[in-house]
Order: C-alpha cells, then structure tokens, then sequence
C-alpha cells in the first residue's frame, strides 16, 4: 500500500494537481500549495462524461478550478485537460498537455510536484516522467484516500477494488507501456481542435434555442431542432496566402433585399483544396471598419459544389480575423450560413461571382431545412 500510495516531493515551484480528485482533496492541496512555496499551479482534467449538463463545465479542470476560485484562489491556474478522442492512457496523455505548457512557458524552472490521492500516485508520477522526459524532476504527494482504510484496505470493496487494480496497472505501464509521443502530440492537438469546434456548434444550438438570445422568433424557435454540420475535417483547414490591395474604391454590395451595404476590397486569399488552386475576395465592412471587434474581422461569402445539394444553395460565409502576416489558417469548418437560410425576413449579402469555388467544400454548416 505505501509503495502505492508515495509521497515525494521535489520541492518544485509548481504544484500540479489531478483535477479528477474529489472536493476535499482540492482543499488540502490548496493548504498544501500556500504552505509551501509554489509560485505556479497547473490544474490537470478529463472530459467529464457524466452528469456534464448539470453544469457549465466541460472537463474536471474547469470544475476544479472554479472550486479553487470559490475558496479564494486568486493567483494565475494553467489548465492542462485532455481532449474528448482520448479514451485510453489519460494520465500519460495529461502530462503531454503539461509538458505542452512548459514548452509555451520555457522560463519555468523544469520540476513539478504532483498532488494525487492514495494508490493511484505511484503511477502518476511514473507516467508524468515517461512524458516529461528526463530533464524534468517530477515529485509526488499522495493525499490519504479517505473512502476506505488504508491500513485495512482489503476489508472493503472500495479499498480491494482500488489497490488491487493499481498492482496490477502499476507494473503494466512500468514494463509494457511504451507510447508513440509523436502520435499522441498530434491526436491531443487534433482532439483539442475538435473539442473546440464542437463546443462552439453546440453553444450555437443553445443560444438560438434561448428566447432571452435568439434572434429567432417565438415561431421560428418552435420548429428549431439544432443546426446540421459536415463532421469536423482537417482536410478543409488550410493554409493561405493573402495579397493585400485596398486600393478599389468601396461599393455597396448586393442583398437579397433593397439594403446596399458599404464593403472594398480587402485583399485575394489563395490556397489548394483537392489539389485545385483556388482563389477567393476578402471584404472589408467599411461601416464596422472602426468597431473594436468587428474590425479586425474579414468577410469572406464563398459559394462551392454543395450548394443547394448539402449546403445552403446562395453560399456561405466566412469571418476571417485580419492576418498580420502573408500566410494564415483559413478554416472552412467555420463556414456559416447566412440568415435568411432560416428565414426570408433578413437581409444578407450576396455572394459575388468571383467567390464562386470550383471544388466541393465538405465543412462547416449544411443546409438548414430540405
């Protein structure tokens, strides 16, 4: 049980603490952080996958870290949580997403100590090393597992249950466990992307359900049952190069109503879709163009091969913020509809000739109705 259950600490100056633990574990390792010198904490946490409507949060950390807010932490929390697509060997996937932080933040000294709970820190701390790499110190303290006795363990179902799966995974991931970094670096960032999307659509599907932030009316909310998307495609998140020419004078550009918006010309977005070279117009909102959000922001209307077969048939739109340098990520997993897909009461602008794609752009928001 004490082999398991370790406590070592490097005396590190920053505290990382497994955001799954329970509530009482959270408050001593905030004790544990004020008494003992640490200048950092970094907040570890996986998807929560049950009960996750009951509450605005979408992994452990974030629960963790209002937890830590609410007794009064007021200090910087770095969170270090792993996307939705890891379903396996999570703890060796939280220390690639901490080992990410040190690496953004490379003036941090490289030592951790780990605040975990009873059997389970042994492993921790081995599989932190195995993704840190040997330039790190990595400590431990293991907080007393309350939910059973320790000295007693195998007396409840709880204590054998918990200690003997650790015998057992302890020296699996010692001996046999033996990850490919690389591919976990790239499916962590792939599964963050998506998270992201995701989370964004689905805030989407919440906001125009809300009659206090829907733009829709009481009728049109009746029939709203959630918006329709292309799954999520890296193949459609690309590279382009911009050429900035704002020397065209502005010009009203075309609605499907009487309403003539002033627009120019930002710029020419060139990129490669299915090895075709394309080309798309990047416009500037000359009426929003001193806004402090709005303008920084182009927009790009575009229509492709899917209209009026799995995407709106007039086109769709993108925003784009304004790139401070030649190259850029153009993300058509961002592409919306315009509003008067949902109904004809609003006034959106046309998609002009040259935006015409030749190839199918199989991302971001299909057709909204049949």
């Amino acid at each position: 049980m004490k082999f398991l259950a370790v406590n070592d600490p490097v005396n590190a100056k920053t505290l990382v603490i497994e955001g799954w633990v329970d509530t009482y574990v959270i408050l001593d390792a905030l004790d544990y952080y004020k008494n003992n010198g640490f200048e950092r904490m970094i907040v570890t946490g996986i998807p929560i996958t049950i009960y996750e409507f009951i509450a605005p949060y979408r992994n452990t950390a974030e629960a963790s870290i209002y937890t830590l807010k609410y007794y009064g932490f007021t200090d910087t929390i770095y969170k270090a949580n792993i996307p939705t697509n890891i379903f396996v060997d999570r703890t060796y996937g939280t220390g690639l997403m901490v080992k990410s932080l040190f690496d953004e933040h490379p003036e941090w000294e490289k030592e951790i100590d780990i605040y975990s709970v009873g059997v389970h820190s042994r492993r921790s701390r081995y599989l932190f090393k195995k993704a840190l790499g040997n330039e790190f110190k990595v400590g431990i303290i293991s907080h007393p597992d309350r939910t059973f006795q320790a000295e007693t363990w195998w007396k409840s179902s709880k204590g054998f249950r918990n200690v003997s799966n650790e015998m057992v995974a302890t020296p699996y991931a010692m001996l046999f466990f033996h990850p490919d970094q690389r591919f976990f670096e790239v499916k962590l960032k792939e599964g963050q992307w998506i998270d992201e999307i995701t989370y964004l659509r689905k805030d989407k599907d919440i906001a125009f359900a809300d009659s206090t932030l829907s733009p829709f009316s009481k009728e049109e909310r009746r029939d709203f049952h959630g918006f329709h998307y292309f799954e999520p495609d890296l193949l459609y998140r690309i590279w382009a190069e911009i050429k900035v020419d704002t020397s065209s004078p502005p010009f009203e550009l075309a609605t499907n109503t009487s309403r003539r918006p002033i627009y120019r010309v930002y710029g020419k977005l060139a990129f490669t879709v299915h090895d075709t070279l394309c080309e798309l117009t990047a416009y500037q909102n000359m009426e929003s163009i001193d806004h402090p959000d709005y303008g920084k922001m182009l927009f790009v209307p575009f229509r492709d091969r899917t209209n009026g077969i799995q995407s709106y048939e007039a086109g769709r739109y993108l925003d784009v913020p304004v790139p401070d340098s030649t190259h850029f990520m153009l993300d058509f997993n961002d592409a919306y509809n315009p509003y008067c897909t949902y109904a004809q009461r609003w006034s959106c602008p046309l998609v002009p000739p040259e935006n015409q794609l030749p190839v199918n752009i199989r991302a971001g928001e299909k057709k909204y109705k049949h």
